[in-house]
């Protein structure tokens, strides 16, 4: 087996319920947020029981530390923290909702003309793929052979599945990833491949989430993602 990354997106926040961005922000888990959370670490701890976890990366955004936290006693594994595992920012913006960035601020629009745009004191696009591919491939360089869990966010994972698995970070809404949802990719030397993507077979039915996409567009853009995730 090469060497081998368990993506998990965090648990559901009140910030995904009132379909708000908090990208760099923070808002707490809800009830449905915290079973899914258990669930997830159950599933993990199983997964660990076949196949060894090696090392836990974490965001240090606090949604996805408390969802690690879960999986770190779960497995016995103490979780690392990595900044680049962090949601994209949109700046001066964030707070506002998907709504009010679409209608007013018409930001998909700025990054359709320019995937460059970013907001103020915020991040355009381009330089969030950039982020989210280095630090996810500089942490399989550090851990060759090995299995580790990365707990982070629905932009980072839809995004570098689209860049691995899609037609680049503008189809990052085929694999836009619901709350707690585990997807596995390998690397075999040459490249990534998928296990599994996006699974959500171990969260009971009740505490399921729907795609972020679906929810917050009706026509989702063919843009890179950034959101309360």
């Amino acid at each position: 087996m090469g060497t081998r990354l368990i993506l998990v997106r965090h648990g559901e926040t009140e910030a995904n319920v009132r379909k708000v961005w908090h990208g760099h922000l923070d808002a707490p888990l809800t009830p449905r947020g915290r079973l899914q959370v258990e669930a997830t670490a159950r599933r993990l701890a199983s997964m660990h029981r076949e196949h060894p976890i090696h090392a836990i990366y974490v965001s240090p955004l606090p949604r996805a530390r408390r969802t690690a936290e879960a999986i770190a006693r779960a497995i016995g594994r103490a979780p690392t923290v990595e900044p680049g595992l962090r949601e994209m920012s949109i700046g001066d913006w964030e707070g506002l909702s998907f709504q009010e960035l679409q209608q007013r601020k018409r930001l998909w629009e700025r990054w359709a003309r320019d995937p460059h745009f970013a907001p103020p004191n915020g991040e355009s696009p381009v330089a969030f793929s950039r982020r989210v591919r280095r630090t996810m491939e500089g942490l399989a360089r550090r851990h060759p052979g090995q299995t580790l869990v990365v707990v982070t966010h629905g932009g980072v994972i839809s995004n570098v599945l689209a860049q691995w698995f899609g037609e680049g970070p503008q189809d990052w809404v085929r694999f836009d990833a619901p709350n707690c949802a585990i997807s596995v990719v390998e690397w075999d030397g040459e490249g990534w491949h998928p296990v599994r993507l996006n699974d959500v077979d171990h969260l009971p039915r009740e505490t399921r989430t729907p795609r972020p996409a679906t929810e917050i567009f009706d026509d989702p853009p063919s843009t890179p993602p950034g959101s309360s995730r």
